[in-house]
């Protein structure tokens, strides 16, 4: 898995956020972000994500794998942490692999530990957060909750959307710590929780306040209800296989999962884990109902695509913990095994090893570029201009290869120049092209490079 997420990072072309963000932010002083508003001129300064991204180039070079190599790391800590929960709270072998292959294999997950975003970087924190909360609720060693804040902190600082899952933590443990009356440790580690929220305070106030006067969260739904089914068809990658309601579907499913799991561990009282999936099945609920809450208190809208991702591990952290409540021998070995197969097959069908799915319009640069500037090709001059998606990472492009393209205006909505050799265009924008002198020279994946045949012989 490790391999497959750093060898991703390698292949797949350079995004459009991740291009602008190295536009935008490679060079500023992020220490500065606390209180400079122009570090905040778009949401896209995912802050702990510009830091490392700025030491990885300075170290190797700005080259995509460069940038991206602080989000493999993350990814091979969220694997490891994967690993650490299976095999803690799983005893059977089988089921071991197919609980690590729950929490880990996601392809819409591994898509942001391959790529210059702080998606990557939140997820690998919450893991961490849960996992470590698990483990100081077992005997409330003060030192397990500190690694628990560490590592959600270390998530908000990725992505601020990680503060949801934050607060789903906060109010959780200190319900958590009433209903076993333990008003001593609700008194003496509540300070941690203090100190916690008094630095992100500190630290985030200025960032979340000026981003929010620009609007620069707005991009969300209107509903939890529209959350929920916008991960489930990310979950599978936009593979709809049961039709318009597959994810109507698959959250029955989930529901129907969840409710058995938390019934059975219930009526388990023995099982030496038990308290774990509670919390953890309360812990899900409270994340919905922040998001409901915050949605009431501030009119803001649901998190949605990869902002909902911080869920995957509160959801199979859960099932995960529940596959462990198969206690016969012969059951989970089938269970195990089986599971495993459909995970497996599910990720060699659906990944794809040069692309992503939330930026797949960037995947065809390696064939665009090929074609302007053929092996051999001595054009030391090309004039080419795209509609606005492609233009940050081909600026990233020209400015870092460096190559020989000049032009690339960015536009919005798209202006025809006449003096432009090449345009590289959605099939929306081609309409009007004929007219100024553009033919089409080659179709690239979904898109069209047109040529000007009055200026380029």
């Amino acid at each position: 898995m490790a391999v497959l997420i750093a060898y991703r990072s390698y292949v797949i072309p350079m995004t459009h956020d991740e291009a602008s963000t190295w536009l935008n932010y490679r060079h500023i002083n992020v220490w500065s972000c606390i209180s400079n508003a122009a570090c905040w001129g778009t949401a896209n300064n995912h802050w702990l994500n510009t830091l490392l991204l700025q030491w990885s180039a300075s170290l190797f070079g700005d080259v995509a794998w460069a940038l991206r190599l602080p989000n493999v790391l993350a990814g091979i800590g969220y694997i490891f942490c994967s690993a650490l929960i299976s095999a803690r709270y799983i005893k059977s072998h089988c089921l071991q692999f197919a609980g690590f292959l729950l929490l880990c294999g996601h392809v819409y997950l591994l898509d942001f530990f391959s790529l210059a975003r702080g998606y990557g970087l939140m997820a690998s924190g919450v893991i961490w957060a849960i996992y470590t909360m698990l483990r100081y609720l077992e005997n409330y060693d003060w030192r397990w909750l500190v690694f628990s804040l560490l590592a959600i902190s270390f998530a908000i600082l990725g992505n601020f959307t990680a503060l949801l899952p934050w607060s789903a933590m906060v109010l959780g443990w200190f319900i958590w710590m009433l209903a076993n009356k333990k008003i001593n440790l609700l008194i003496r580690h509540g300070l941690l929780w203090f100190f916690n929220a008094c630095t992100l305070f500190f630290l985030l106030h200025f960032p979340i306040k000026t981003l929010s006067g620009s609007g620069e969260f707005e991009w969300g739904s209107h509903s939890v209800w529209e959350t929920a089914k916008d991960l489930m068809i990310s979950l599978i990658y936009g593979n709809r296989f049961l039709g318009e309601n597959t994810s109507v579907y698959l959250l029955a499913f989930l529901a129907l999962t969840f409710l058995s799991i938390c019934i059975v561990a219930i009526l388990n009282k023995k099982y030496e884990y038990r308290s774990s999936i509670i919390f953890i099945s309360f812990l899900l609920i409270l994340n919905v109902l922040v998001i409901i809450l915050q949605q009431k208190l501030t009119a803001s809208l649901a998190p949605i695509g990869r902002k909902s991702i911080y869920f995957i591990p509160f959801i199979f952290t859960l099932i995960c913990l529940g596959l462990a409540l198969i206690r016969n021998v012969h059951a989970a070995r089938i269970v195990g095994v089986l599971l495993s197969i459909v995970l497996v097959y599910n990720i060699v069908r659906t990944i794809p090893i040069k692309s992503c799915r939330e930026w797949y319009y960037d995947a065809y640069y390696p064939e665009l570029l090929s074609t302007l500037l053929p092996a051999g090709s001595k054009s030391d001059s090309i004039r080419l201009s795209t509609t606005w998606i492609f233009n940050p990472a081909l600026t990233f492009y020209q400015k870092t290869v460096p190559l020989p393209i000049g032009g690339l205006p960015y536009q919005r909505p798209l202006v025809i120049d006449t003096t432009m050799q090449y345009y590289y265009v959605e099939p929306q924008d081609t309409v009007g092209m004929t007219g100024k002198g553009f033919l089409q020279d080659k179709k690239i994946g979904p898109f069209y490079l047109l040529k000007n045949v009055r200026v380029t012989k």
